[in-house]
């Protein structure tokens, strides 16, 4: 049986959810962020033959993500359904994606390992070097992510109004003349995970130590936080970097992209 979720299911959801905190953080993150009324959000649970929640799938804009085990009885009520929503992109762990590429051919496959630090294994020497982004920089921030390729998805005043939330949300390295010149931040935040994302350095600035020092930065205000650090990589050179801080790979992330 499959039903919409509301407050009533809130408990019974997240305790499903929080069995994989990290690789479930999106998905936490949001039911945590929007609630059940946001129309950016519509969360559906499966209920088995054992009267237990085996399947949620959440839809946030035009993504959606399947969550459920291997052997999944729910597959074919799940299935028309996300047909039905014709997502621009559909995204979980490489088990249970891999149960619906047949169905998505016209869909493009992207490969990401989920790996998570609860403890940096290694201290950086230009962590020192790290501060977090003022709100008067925020349009160097973005001349910044410009130059380094990023695509800017925020405007100044959700930045502004982000940095008040959490001042150590965007941690930044500075050059002399006070260019920003490497960067990262938090993304997503649950009671027991983070999500680093966007750490990236200016092409000529790069290979100094400094995107590892603003991951560690942001590792520490994680473990502050008592929270486990997670963050997304495709790149074995980015990889090594971030095992060598400390930095464990848990399981793949693959996102389906419409080509339509």
């Amino acid at each position: 049986m499959i039903y919409k979720c509301d407050e009533n299911k809130r408990e019974d959801l997240l305790n499903f959810l929080y069995n994989e905190p990290s690789m479930n953080l999106f998905a936490i993150g949001d039911i945590e962020t929007y609630g059940f009324e946001h129309f950016d959000l519509d969360v559906w649970a499966y209920v088995d033959s054992k009267d237990e929640i085996s399947g949620v799938l959440v839809r946030y804009k035009e993504n959606v993500m399947p969550i459920h085990g291997k052997e999944f009885e729910g597959f074919d009520t799940f299935l028309p359904l996300i047909q039905s929503l014709t997502p621009l992109y559909i995204s979980g762990n490489e088990e249970v994606i891999a149960q619906y590429e047949e169905e998505f051919e016209d869909y493009e496959k992207k490969e990401n390992y989920l790996a998570e630090c609860k403890e940096l294994a290694m201290e950086s020497p230009l962590v020192q070097e790290v501060v977090p982004l003022n709100k008067e920089d925020i349009s160097l921030y973005f001349d910044c992510l410009k130059e380094i390729g990023m695509m800017k998805q925020q405007t100044i005043e959700e930045i502004t109004n982000e940095l008040d939330r959490d001042s150590n949300a965007i941690q930044v390295i500075k050059d002399e003349t006070g260019k920003i010149v490497s960067t990262g931040r938090i993304a997503v935040e649950t009671k027991l995970s983070a999500m680093i994302v966007a750490v990236g350095t200016i092409e000529s600035y790069r290979e100094k130590g400094y995107a590892t020092a603003i991951t560690a930065a942001l590792v520490n205000i994680c473990i502050q936080k008592k929270k486990t650090a997670c963050l997304f990589y495709s790149n074995p050179e980015a990889g090594r970097v971030y095992q060598h801080l400390g930095f464990k790979d848990t399981q793949k992330w693959i996102m389906l992209k419409s080509k339509g």
